[in-house]
């Protein structure tokens, strides 16, 4: 079996496209999850400190209201993101690569 004949399977073809685009989504959702705890995390010390210095009055049962409804929209969104094309063998295994690097 040679090269050509092995490339030309549609099946091996649709995998390596859904693996490749399961990488790239899965290495940039890694990426952004990482940026947006920090940056999430960044606004609390922000809000903390100004409510030591007397600045601002936090509730604290509001504040973690909010940050667990914050944490449920993006679970939503990147199940939604991910659920049509996730029953793409290629793609599932891709996400797992890409998430790992």
């Amino acid at each position: 079996m040679n090269l050509d004949q092995i490339m030309g399977n549609e099946a091996l073809r649709n995998f390596g496209v859904g693996a490749f685009i399961g990488f790239t989504l899965g290495f940039t959702l890694k990426r952004f999850f990482k940026m947006f705890v920090f940056l999430l995390g960044l606004y609390i010390l922000s809000l903390l400190f100004l409510q030591n210095q007397g600045i601002i009055q936090l509730d604290p049962d509001a504040l973690t209201n909010w940050v667990n409804n914050l944490f449920q929209s993006f679970t939503s969104f990147v199940k939604g993101m991910v659920a049509p094309v996730s029953s793409l063998a290629g793609f599932t295994v891709g996400f797992a690569v890409g998430w790992k690097t």
